[in-house]
């Protein structure tokens, strides 16, 4: 039996003061801290260095510029690179106390467009491509940090920036997914039209303008499953209907859906069908 990880519970009522639902820090990463959850709604992003942060049970290479929503109850711990501390793994975290602080804003014209990211149940990654964030959390911290004339309202400003700032990035993301859509329809056109023909992952990322990494994760996130294996599917189906409309030899049919290797057409068409060829024709 596998030991239960530890995790801690962090209550925003020992880093709220002074009447504001919010606080700032800037965190050198180490070792001493364990995964812990939190009943507030944390912003945290990567300044310096690079580690690994502890995520809801999984591990993510983190850099500079990388940039977390964390809803509350999300469960997670930054962790350095190394623990020489050569290279620091330096973040900022801006936590709320959601309830309140969407109260305070509430009234001010546009605020509920925030809502969206303030209310979600599940943590969200963004980069900070041109150091926007950076700026943003460098002045917050400095305005938290010195209680001068105006903090209050400084801070409360500087944070609906941080968020919108976020939404648009949030919004831009969308707007590639939709773009996605569009160039993922023509790479199923061309799959469903070219099977018969050697087709590659490389060859589709290509023509949706994305490395092969980003090709396989919009794909199997459209349609449920990576490439390699929707193409097998519309081969198949291929098969099967020239199997059901032609008395063509299994060699030629195998030939004509891209398989030049019987052998292994015969196991995948009964992987796929739970019959051979041969069974499958004489079913029919």
């Amino acid at each position: 039996m596998s030991a239960k990880r530890r995790i801690d519970l962090m209550r925003g009522e020992s880093f709220f003061s002074q009447g504001l639902p919010l606080y700032l820090n800037r965190s050198v990463e180490s070792y001493e801290l364990s995964e812990h959850q939190h009943d507030f709604f944390e912003i945290s992003y990567v300044a310096e260095g690079s580690g690994t942060h502890m995520l809801s049970g999984i591990s993510l290479p983190v850099k500079q510029g990388d940039l977390f929503l964390l809803p509350q109850g999300t469960s997670h711990v930054f962790r350095p690179q190394g623990i020489t501390g050569r290279q620091p793994l330096i973040v900022y975290n801006c936590i709320l106390a959601i309830d309140e602080f969407r109260h305070t804003v509430a009234p001010i014209p546009g605020s509920d467009m925030l809502d969206s990211l303030l209310t979600m149940d599940e943590y969200r990654q963004y980069s900070d491509k041109y150091g926007e964030v950076l700026i943003l959390f460098q002045q917050l911290h400095r305005e938290y940090q010195v209680n001068r004339l105006g903090r209050e309202l400084a801070l409360y400003s500087g944070i609906l920036q941080l968020l919108l700032l976020i939404h648009r990035m949030e919004t831009a993301e969308n707007l590639r997914e939709g773009e996605n859509s569009i160039h993922l329809e023509a790479v199923l056109s061309e799959l469903h039209e070219r099977y018969s023909c050697r087709i590659t992952v490389q060859e589709m990322a290509h023509k949706m303008g994305l490395s092969e990494r980003q090709f396989h994760r919009v794909f199997k996130r459209h349609m449920g499953t990576n490439m390699t294996d929707y193409l097998q599917n519309v081969r198949i189906h291929a098969a099967r209907r020239l199997l059901r409309t032609t008395s063509q030899k299994v060699s030629n049919i195998a030939a004509a859906v891209s398989y030049q290797d019987v052998s292994y057409f015969n196991a995948l068409f009964k992987q796929k069908t739970g019959c051979t060829p041969l069974e499958y024709r004489r079913m029919i």
